[in-house]
């Protein structure tokens, strides 16, 4: 790589790392008394798809071991936001559904963000933003294939 790619390379990582560090922290702040990011994460991708997943496929989804995932489904668990039950067809598995109360919490939490996320698409302008999503989903994809 020339020392120019390096360097794009270099800058384009370190922005997309202190963004996220950056956007975890004041989504964190916003969200209700007690829910963490991944706890919301988690919340929000139950809450868009209409079938139980296990564990494992939850921890594929966000980049994670089964173990870490874990913590996170047991705290759900704890505060009733979800539902663990046996998968009949595999007595090995569990299956996760997002409960009511689960829906809610997500709702409130989404409620809690939405003006800091307002905020944000107003001072960054929704026009750059349109343009900049398709080359991070593009980035995305690669690196989640493995460049």
């Amino acid at each position: 790589m020339s020392n120019s790619k390096d360097s794009l390379a270099i800058t384009l990582f370190s922005e997309l790392f202190m963004v996220e560090q950056l956007a975890k922290a004041q989504l964190t702040r916003a969200l209700p008394k007690g829910m963490e990011f991944s706890q919301f994460s988690v919340l929000n991708h139950l809450a868009g798809i209409k079938e139980s997943r296990t564990p494992a496929q939850i921890a594929r989804t966000f980049n994670l071991t089964k173990g870490a995932m874990t913590n996170t489904l047991t705290k759900l668990d704890w505060a009733g936001h979800i539902s663990i039950t046996p998968d009949w067809a595999d007595a090995r598995r569990k299956l996760i559904t997002l409960s009511p109360s689960g829906r809610s919490a997500r709702d409130t939490a989404l409620k809690k963000i939405t003006p800091l996320i307002d905020a944000f698409l107003a001072n960054v302008g929704v026009d750059r933003l349109q343009k900049a999503v398709p080359v991070l989903r593009d980035l995305r994809i690669k690196l989640n294939e493995g460049l």
